[in-house]
């Protein structure tokens, strides 16, 4: 194979791996919800290549904001017009259907459109993620007009969007052709949420109260990473990216030879052999993520060499 052709196949794996809107001559067409994520995604392309908040550049910073805060706009009108169309109007008496098709509606701002949220679908968005929102679209008027810009801003709103979007359950109400597509976008956003070191931080300092009781059954997700996913709680589910992760997802996703086992409490086949805790991550234990025991590790018996749980310092089963 000649040089060219080497260059040649590597153009064609290189598009084969491109979105199809990042494709050369695709169609321009961004439903609602596509057109939020792909902020999100512009978001995460620009903060999400160094591993260090401060390290981006101020080019960079400058595009993540002005694009959060679309997506935000995007993302949360989407849930209005979900209620009803005449809400994303700024006066919804006047709301004219011919006007939201061809895009030339007065819409509600970025106020009034999480005051509709919470006053007229009635989501619990709390008072600090409303005080977020508010002041990234400030933040985003000045930027744009002025220069200005706050990295701790967009953090908290990256934040409030993926639960937004987990606990509004957008994506799984979409087309099965849809959510493949959203399903694949929202991993590489998860993906590189995890990369992106001021928001890890934030999170994680946000969930300390949640987690530290349970840091005895809370291990590394094996999807983000980070020391948030706390067995036997909500089927497992990682509280920083919201996967859930069961024995058998856990053991596969490791590079070791992990293994599991049943449990000798709740009798369900789920215990994880060897796993480290946020309680003592340099201790390996036996962890049900059924029920959420622990268990010393398992060992060799030296008579017949099965695997058995000892009691005190026994080297030899009870068989």
């Amino acid at each position: 194979m000649t040089v060219q052709d080497r260059a040649a196949n590597g153009r064609e794996e290189s598009h084969a791996r491109l979105r199809l809107v990042e494709q050369r001559g695709s169609e321009v067409n961004f439903p609602p919800i596509d057109n939020g994520l792909d902020y999100l995604l512009s978001v995460i392309a620009s903060l999400a290549d160094d591993e260090e908040w401060g390290r981006v550049s101020a080019r960079d910073l400058k595009y993540a904001v002005l694009h959060l805060q679309a997506a935000a706009e995007v993302l949360l009108k989407y849930r209005l017009h979900q209620e009803h169309w005449t809400l994303v109007f700024a006066e919804p008496g006047k709301a004219k259907k011919e006007e939201l098709a061809d895009g030339s509606l007065a819409s509600c701002t970025p106020a009034q459109t999480v005051d509709r949220l919470r006053r007229i679908v009635g989501l619990p968005i709390a008072d600090k993620d409303a005080a977020a929102l508010n002041k990234l679209a400030k933040t985003r008027n000045a930027l744009q007009h002025y220069g200005l810009t706050d990295s701790a801003r967009a953090v908290e709103v990256l934040d409030f969007l993926v639960r937004f979007l987990d606990e509004q359950q957008l994506l799984p109400a979409l087309p099965d052709e849809d959510r493949q597509r959203t399903t694949q976008d929202m991993r590489t956003i998860r993906r590189g949420l995890s990369r992106i070191q001021g928001f890890v931080t934030r999170r994680m300092q946000r969930l300390r109260a949640e987690l530290e009781p349970r840091q005895n059954r809370t291990v590394a997700c094996p999807h983000c990473n980070q020391w948030a996913l706390a067995v036997a709680d909500d089927n497992s589910k990682c509280r920083f990216c919201t996967v859930r992760t069961d024995a058998l997802d856990y053991v596969l996703h490791q590079d070791s030879n992990a293994s599991y086992r049943r449990c000798l409490s709740c009798d369900n086949h789920a215990v994880v052999c060897g796993v480290l805790t946020a309680a003592a991550p340099d201790v390996p234990v036996d962890l049900c993520f059924s029920c959420g025991k622990t268990f010393p590790p398992l060992k060799a018996c030296l008579r017949c060499h099965r695997r058995f749980q000892p009691h005190d310092f026994e080297t030899v089963c009870a068989d």
